[in-house]
């Protein structure tokens, strides 16, 4: 009789990540290109303030820090951005950037402004402390839109005339990676999770949808004629595009990225950009041409028959934030990382040489303490050294049969059991596939191997070795 004693192995660990959150609006700063100023709008009203504030040359662009206290506007004409201290609505600063800058987006933590310089392919990074530019980034040609992910890790350029979007790494404030997407990419928004960025390509009539995680287009939204502007809701559910060709807005539906609704009536001509207020309820389009701003409803996805008169040329929106909304985080922890245990020895059926020897090798245990989104792993199974006895030759993984059996005390699955087969290479043992948060499962495996008819009486001893990852 044969006695066959089968030894298993070990593996690794990992860790985890935090969350972010928002804020609501009274006014709607509207940046006016032809007449060189900024209308200022109380959307609990929708009436426009009197006295426009007078700013550089053809401002194009506005972004409003979050504690409400500051208006960055980009001047097209004049090479330079103006600071509005909103408190008194008037410039506190003027901050010489690149040529023709256009877009501009402020961090999340208020402490950087991000200005696109058209006119010569670079970033401008605004020390919103200082109001001082800090670095210059190169970009691709054209730079027109600009967006800050949530958690303030990466910021997204539109490169018109290159057909791509810079990834920016914000902690470096250098450029991560380069996206093609359509034909004249001009604005970007990015969903309030981060998950995603649309990008309105003026070129091709459609919207880039970006992946943050990969940084690849997922999809490809046909909407209207020359779309430029695009804003995302606050509850993330709807993104909303001007299409400045067809003088309507697209309404997508961002779970399954489809035009869900045009809205054409009570827009404007030429509409330009669209900002959505911080409590969602409404919708704020700039129609370059009428001069004027139109006001949707995003509950019914119509228009107001009241359009708002502002400067000439309307360009970029931005609402300020609501002081009283406190915008408050956590941080979640992970305990623990993804490791894997095994029982340290068991032994198989003793048998005649021409035989098999089977045994299961007890309760195999996959804990996942990671707490991640996404908490997927797949942990496999192996035989490291073939089974041995001194004097005999040795018997391999081909034929070592590994069945795992079913999944014991699941927690938090779903798990999915690999199919039996040989050792002849490293095989799956159980997976988890779909799923978020901390998992465990065990499992209790059964080896057989095949003994030649040739096999020499003694213990033969292998390594089975799990490992999970």
């Amino acid at each position: 009789m044969l006695g066959l004693l089968a030894l298993a192995s070990l593996v690794l660990p990992m860790v985890a990540a935090p969350p972010a959150a928002a804020a609501p609006s009274d006014f709607l700063y509207v940046a006016n290109t032809a007449d060189g100023t900024v209308s200022v709008i109380n959307t609990t009203t929708d009436t426009v303030g009197a006295t426009p504030i007078t700013v550089g040359t053809n401002p194009t662009w506005v972004a409003i820090v979050p504690n409400g206290t500051k208006a960055y506007v980009t001047n097209n004409g004049s090479n330079n951005v103006s600071v509005i201290n909103t408190a008194n609505n008037t410039v506190s600063a003027t901050i010489t950037v690149g040529t023709a800058p256009q877009g501009v987006a402020v961090t999340p933590d208020g402490t950087k402004a991000y200005v696109a310089n058209s006119g010569d392919g670079t970033l401008s990074v605004i020390n919103t402390a200082t109001d001082t530019v800090s670095t210059t980034i190169n970009v691709g040609n054209t730079p027109i839109g600009v967006a800050v992910t949530p958690n303030g890790a990466k910021a997204y350029v539109a490169n018109l005339n290159a057909g791509t979007v810079s990834v920016i790494d914000t902690a470096a404030d250098t450029v991560s990676s380069t996206i093609t997407v359509g034909t004249n990419p001009a604005s970007v928004a990015v969903t309030p999770n981060g998950a995603k960025a649309y990008v309105t390509n003026n070129g091709s009539n459609n919207v880039s949808v970006i992946n943050t995680t990969t940084d690849a287009v997922s999809s490809t939204i046909t909407v209207g004629t020359a779309p430029r502007g695009v804003a995302v809701t606050r509850n993330g559910a709807k993104a909303y595009v001007t299409n400045f060709g067809s003088n309507n807005v697209s309404v997508i539906n961002t779970t399954t990225d489809a035009v869900s609704s045009t809205i054409t009536t009570n827009i404007g001509t030429g509409p330009n950009d669209v900002v959505t207020t911080a409590d969602g309820d409404k919708a704020y389009v700039t129609n370059f041409t009428t001069n004027n701003v139109s006001v949707i409803d995003t509950t019914t996805d119509t228009a107001s028959a009241t359009l708002l008169t502002v400067g000439g040329g309307p360009a970029g929106a931005a609402p300020s934030p609501d002081q009283g909304d406190m915008v408050t985080t956590f941080q979640v922890t992970a305990t623990g990382g993804l490791t894997i245990a095994v029982p340290a020895s068991a032994t198989l059926s003793g048998v005649a040489p021409g035989g098999t020897a089977t045994g299961q090798l007890g309760n195999v245990t996959v804990t996942d303490e990671r707490s991640l989104a996404d908490a997927s792993w797949v942990a496999t199974a192996s035989l490291t050294d073939p089974f041995t006895t001194p004097g005999g030759s040795p018997i391999t993984g081909s034929a070592v049969t590994y069945t795992p059996g079913a999944a014991i005390n699941p927690v938090n699955g779903p798990f999915t059991a690999g199919t039996a087969g040989t050792l002849a290479s490293a095989r799956t043992a159980f997976s988890k596939t779909s799923g978020s948060g901390d998992n465990s499962v065990e499992w209790n495996p059964t080896l057989d191997v095949a003994v030649p008819a040739s096999a020499v009486a003694g213990t033969y001893t292998g390594t089975v070795t799990h490992s999970v990852a």
